[in-house]
């Protein structure tokens, strides 16, 4: 299975940082456990319901223009870029 989280996305004019993206939950039945498929190392292990399993972190969001002020430029026309979030491809077994 190829998980893909979700882009950070950028940061914008007036001040504003852009929002974080979002991870990846997907539901499985109790006594999954989930490997990494090149090299079959154990990401996790489901046990009991309820159990979570982060795999794929969302991107973080950009700073905004007011991250870029100084006292000569009050209203930089600058903000940062979101990052992209984390991308794996997986084994889940039940």
């Amino acid at each position: 299975v190829h998980i893909r989280a979700h882009k950070g996305r950028n940061g914008l004019g007036k001040g504003k940082d852009g929002q974080k993206g979002s991870s990846i939950e997907i539901p499985v039945p109790p006594g999954t456990v989930v490997r990494e498929l090149r090299t079959q190392k154990l990401a996790g292990e489901l046990r009991e319901h309820g159990d979570r399993l982060l795999v794929a972190r969302g991107g973080r969001g950009g700073r905004g223009n007011k991250a870029f002020m100084t006292e000569r430029n009050t209203a930089p026309k600058l903000a940062e870029r979101g990052e992209p979030g984390a991308k794996r491809w997986l084994s889940v077994e039940l």
